[in-house]
Parts: structure tokens; C-alpha cells; sequence
């Protein structure tokens, strides 16, 4: 069996996402070949354990804290035009690989490919249609990013949704969260908090892997010294103090030890935080269709950010955290999406 993976490089949190399925899918069927269809992030995730071919991709402007429509436009201003002339060297790279599947996560060029070449291709991505249409907008930034989703749903033959409610409904599968390891998978607590040099549980800040956040962690380190809470910095490109990791392979651990978390509002972090049971003190990304929805799904479970006020924002998270933590315990959300995905994989090539 062999499939191509294209995923999006804006970020860690799809390629973190694929290669949990990929773990999966290997455990599965171990003699399955993976191809990576990747950039920037993607691509520096996983070129030193699989074969990859790189390809060009969304840039997104993160300089500031939203999405703005316009600069997005002008990043990606060439990005057609990549596609049109590179698309005979991809095409000729995949046709050479010749998957059984092409699985895509938020990169229409996948599902391009997969058209081009006759496969059947799956999309995997967080963006719930039904969530959306419960809390309808007039945000024309919001509808033009809706659109454009649901366009790369369209030309899929599938689509995989990684949600806290398991359903199918014509071509929709949605799946329990897609984390990359379950809480009883690694040691106790007091021993966590021996081994990492903790005295007191620290509230983790994940800024993601994008530089979205960093303003956000930047006041957040000015405060910190407000509130008798240690905070540890995780994500991003921009180091804001001493305990600030980039990317640090045992980022669980700390989930599991810590308090609660502060962080945007992406698919991944917010599903582990479920499934760790961690109150989250959230901060979406303006604009942003898809971290909006996130929030909106899972209101009981945090405190919502205000970015312009963060000092009062903390203040109600730690005020309101036992009332989160409780809602939070009753929850009955686990993290096997991963397998979920597998089966959904093994019907579809069966069909």
C-alpha cells in the first residue's frame, strides 16, 4: 500500500496531526510506503524520517494578530502561477510514487493532483460546515475563508474532520480528536514534576508554530511577575525568556503536569487540552474561521481572551479555573481519532 501526504507548512499542528495517523496507519500496515508532499514547516518536520518532496505552499502574514484577507492575498500572489509551472514536476513526482490514496490537509494542490492523476483523495482538517452554519456570519473575511474550504471539500472524495462528536453524514466522517499520545502513556505526575524541575504545576503558554502569539507572549512575560504562576513558553520563532522551547519532543509531558494552558485557538493544542483534561485560557487568532469555530464548540471548557485586555483575561481564567476544571472532568472526549482514521483509510481503499 502507498499513500502521499500533502500538508500544509504554515505551523505544526497539521503535520503533527498527519503524523499521528501515519504512526497508526505503520502499526497497522507496516509495510505501507508514505510519501510527504510538504514546506516549510512540514517539510522540516518530516524530511529526516520519510521521503519527501517539497513543494510550495500558503504563506500566511503573521506579524500581527489576525488574519488580514488583503496581505494574505498579496503573499500568496505567485502561488497560481507556482503551481502552474511546477505542477508538471509534482505531477510527474507522484505519478512515479503512484499512491493507492492521496491524503491532504489543507492543501488544494493534493487535491488537484489526485483530480490530474485519478485517485481518490481524502481530506483531513478541523473546519466543521454544520459548527458553522449553527453560528452564521456577515464577516466577509470569515465567508471568503468558509468558501475556500469547503472548495478543497468539494474536490475531495472525502473529508475527515477531527471533532468531539463521531458522526457520518454523506461524505463527512467526523472523528474523536487526533492527538499524538494518551496521558497513561507516560509516568506519574509527582514523577513528571521531579524529572522537569518543577515545585509548583507551571501554566504553559503554546504559541503554536507560527509567530502569531508572540505578542501575545511578549505582555504575558511583562505580566508575569502580577501573579503567583509559573509560566512556561512554548512555539514560535521569537524566544520571549529563558524558559521558552521552539519545539520540544516531550511537550506532553508538560501538559501533563501542568495547571492549565494559555494559547490561540488551534485544532491540535485545544484537542490535547480535552483529552489531558487542562483548562485553556484562549486567545483565537482574528479573522480566523477556523480557530473561532474552536472556541464557539468548546465555550464550557475555557475562558475566552480578550487580546487587548490580557492582564483581566488571567485574572478571570484563574478566577473561573475550577469551574472549568469541573466542566472540563465531566467531558467525555477521548484522543483515538488516529485509529478512527486508519479504518476510514482501509474502507476507502476497499470501495
Amino acid at each position: 500500500m502507498r499513500i502521499a501526504f500533502f500538508v500544509t507548512g504554515f505551523g505544526y499542528g497539521d503535520s503533527i496531526r498527519v503524523h499521528a495517523v501515519i504512526r497508526e496507519l505503520l502499526k497497522e500496515y507496516p509495510k505501507t510506503e508514505i510519501m510527504i508532499f510538504g514546506y516549510d514547516n512540514s517539510y522540516e518536520y518530516f524530511k529526516d524520517g520519510f521521503k519527501i518532496f517539497k513543494i510550495k505552499g500558503y504563506r500566511f502574514p503573521d506579524d500581527v494578530f489576525g488574519f488580514k484577507i488583503f496581505r494574505f492575498i498579496l503573499k500568496n500572489l505567485f502561488l497560481p502561477l507556482y503551481w502552474l509551472l511546477f505542477s508538471f514536476n509534482v505531477y510527474h513526482e507522484l505519478k512515479d510514487f503512484d499512491p493507492d490514496l492521496i491524503i491532504n490537509d489543507f492543501e488544494m494542490l493534493g487535491c488537484l493532483m489526485a483530480k490530474k492523476l485519478g485517485k481518490r483523495c481524502i481530506s483531513i482538517f478541523g473546519f466543521d460546515p454544520e459548527v458553522y452554519n449553527e453560528y452564521p456570519s456577515k464577516n466577509f473575511i470569515l465567508n471568503l475563508q468558509m468558501k475556500f474550504i469547503k472548495h478543497i471539500y468539494d474536490l475531495s472524495d472525502r473529508v475527515i474532520i477531527s471533532s468531539y462528536n463521531s458522526k457520518f453524514k454523506e461524505k463527512f466522517n467526523y472523528v474523536n480528536p487526533i492527538i499524538r499520545a494518551q496521558p497513561e502513556e507516560f509516568d506519574s505526575e509527582s514523577y513528571l514534576m521531579k524529572k522537569l524541575g518543577f515545585k509548583k504545576k507551571p501554566i504553559l503558554v503554546m504559541l503554536g508554530g507560527s509567530n502569531y502569539g508572540v505578542s501575545l507572549a511578549k505582555r504575558l512575560f511583562k505580566l508575569r511577575k502580577k501573579f503567583s504562576e509559573e509560566f512556561v513558553f512554548f512555539g514560535s520563532e521569537i524566544i520571549v525568556s529563558e524558559k521558552h522551547f521552539k519545539f520540544k519532543e516531550n511537550y506532553l509531558e508538560y501538559l501533563k503536569i501542568c495547571k492549565g494552558v494559555i494559547t490561540l485557538a488551534g485544532n491540535l493544542t485545544m484537542s490535547e487540552c480535552m483529552v489531558y483534561k487542562k483548562p485553556m485560557l484562549v486567545f483565537p487568532i482574528k479573522n480566523h474561521v477556523e480557530q473561532l469555530l474552536n472556541v464557539y464548540t468548546l465555550r464550557d471548557y475555557l475562558e475566552f481572551g480578550n487580546i487587548d485586555d490580557i492582564e483581566n483575561s488571567l485574572k478571570l481564567f484563574l478566577n473561573r479555573f475550577d469551574e472549568i476544571k469541573r466542566n472540563i472532568e465531566k467531558a467525555h472526549i477521548t484522543g483515538y481519532g488516529a485509529v478512527e482514521v486508519v479504518d476510514i483509510i482501509e474502507e476507502s481503499l476497499k470501495s
